[in-house]
Formats: structure tokens, C-alpha cells, sequence
């Protein structure tokens, strides 16, 4: 695997070092499962993005005095 510099905050690199000592785990192994998961968080967001632009491209939702007044017509029926 190829070596990285990365700079961290004295206060990060201090958390990181305490969950190494605490999981006996090289740092190095915590950055890489952090930006690991941090890949897969944004990787959904994207997909969830693509997502909700092409349900609101195929259907769109309206302005939102239309959904206001919609809303408040259908609580009215509620009661």
C-alpha cells in the first residue's frame, strides 16, 4: 500500500491515539477505516441525491404554497 502524510489538529490526533491505545490498533488502521467510512457515507449521499433530483425531475413537487395548502386541507379532514 502506498504511504500518505496527512496533518491533524493536536486535539484529533489525540482522540486517535486514544483509541488506538484503547482497540491496540495502529493509527493508521483508524485513519483508514475513517476515510473508508467516510467514502461510503458520501457515497450514499450521492446515490440519495441522484435519487431524489431524478424523482423530482420525473414528478416534480410544486411550489411550496401548493404543498402548504394542500397540507393544511388534508389536516383539516383529520380532526
Amino acid at each position: 500500500m502506498p504511504n500518505i502524510s496527512i496533518y491533524l489538529n493536536d486535539e484529533t490526533l489525540e482522540v486517535v491515539r486514544a483509541k488506538s491505545n484503547v482497540e491496540k490498533l495502529p493509527l493508521s488502521a483508524i485513519v483508514k477505516d475513517a476515510i473508508e467510512q467516510y467514502m461510503n457515507i458520501s457515497e450514499s449521499k450521492k446515490a440519495r441525491n441522484h435519487l431524489l433530483k431524478t424523482l423530482i425531475r420525473k414528478r416534480p413537487l410544486g411550489e411550496w404554497e401548493e404543498l402548504h395548502k394542500e397540507r393544511t386541507s388534508s389536516d383539516a379532514y383529520r380532526g
